[in-house]
């Protein structure tokens, strides 16, 4: 699911932070994409919204690259969706 994560957040950040397309890969990191700690909890937010899940502060931060920061949305939502189960 990583692969589909770092696609939904490349779509994030494209659509909503105006971060143009060359600019996003999986290496790119978020701090060098102008991503503020603001930015961050609203892109968390949009996340929790799309995939129904909760993301905790700190779970992503600007140092990560958009494909770290997918792998930790994916690892998040494994364990809830097996709190769920």
């Amino acid at each position: 699911m990583t692969d589909s994560v770092a696609t939904m957040i490349a779509e994030i950040l494209t659509g909503k932070f105006d971060v143009l397309p060359e600019d996003v890969t999986n290496e790119a990191v978020l701090e060098d994409l102008d991503l503020d700690s603001l930015a961050l909890v609203e892109l968390s937010l949009i996340l929790e919204q799309r995939l129904g899940i909760s993301i905790d502060d700190g779970t992503l931060n600007s140092r990560q690259t958009i494909d770290q920061a997918a792998g930790a949305i994916d690892s998040l939502t494994a364990v809830q969706q097996e709190g769920a189960a």
